[in-house]
């Protein structure tokens, strides 16, 4: 009964609309209830202490590389959620239906390719040019934080620890995507014809109709929306969160205003 809720067991083997809705609104209701905690109640404002080592946060590649980023993710969750609902977007904007199946599976695939190449560049600037990498592991220091957030947050304690760079739910968020995204290009692979005939000719076969059909697209869709809740949460801690508007700021001119009014009114809450 539950694989048969979940389309598992027939045709088209595509993750069922209820799970996929449940996965988003799972997302809203998280953002929803931090808002109110955070946002609505005030705690946060009154008690986030974030110091910053050093104004200049990012340069102009790595800004590039993280708008380029979104937008060939945005490119990709387009064209891969008309490819999910193909015919009910044909029924709703009938002109999609001169775009032919292929066609769309083709544009999703050389965004793909761009994303991969992008991300490979990514870590080779970050890595070994710019050798900034490091800034994203996770440290005993961000456990430490993590814990004390976590009793700000439920109202334990009102102590919010200083972030010198990065918050710790940054970096988690940062690794999350990696990890979402890698599984989605290996599931999207498996489901091109090409890597089919690579597996037939290097005598796997029988595993084609396990890696085609039976888990991949699946497992794709269901890797997607998890992508677009991390997209959303993303979203929701970059623009509608007051104490990151400066943060954001910082991405698109690469560094950070650390005398800013915003900080005065801060240091002025906490010598009180």
């Amino acid at each position: 009964m539950f694989s048969e809720m979940l389309q598992v067991s027939g045709p088209p083997f595509r993750i069922d609309d209820y799970l996929a809705l449940s996965i988003i609104f799972v997302a809203i209701f998280g953002v929803a209830i931090h808002f109110i905690r955070e946002v609505v109640l005030g705690r946060r404002g009154q008690r986030w202490d974030m110091k910053f080592e050093q104004s200049e946060r990012y340069d102009k590649i790595q800004i590039i590389i993280h708008w380029l980023f979104l937008i060939f993710l945005f490119a990709l969750l387009i064209t891969g959620v008309i490819i999910y609902k193909l015919d009910y977007f044909i029924s709703v904007f009938p002109t999609i239906g001169e775009i032919n199946l292929r066609t769309l599976v083709g544009y999703h695939w050389y965004f793909s390719i761009a994303l991969l190449d992008l991300v490979i560049f990514h870590v080779i600037y970050d890595s070994i040019i710019v050798r900034k990498y490091s800034n994203f592991w996770i440290t005993r220091v961000d456990i430490k934080n993590m814990q004390i957030i976590a009793r700000n947050f439920f109202g334990i304690s009102k102590k919010y620890p200083p972030i010198k760079k990065l918050h710790p739910m940054q970096k988690i968020f940062h690794f999350g995507i990696i990890i979402t995204v890698s599984l989605l290009g290996f599931t999207g692979l498996t489901i091109w014809e090409p890597f089919l005939i690579f597996i037939r000719n290097i005598g796997l076969g029988p595993f084609e109709n396990w890696l085609y059909i039976e888990n991949s697209r699946y497992l794709h869709d269901l890797f997607s929306f998890i992508l677009i809740s991390l997209m959303i949460g993303h979203f929701y801690f970059s623009v509608l969160i007051p104490t990151n508007w400066k943060v954001f700021r910082g991405m698109t001119s690469g560094k950070l205003d650390l005398n800013s009014t915003e900080s005065n009114k801060q240091g002025k809450k906490e010598k009180v």
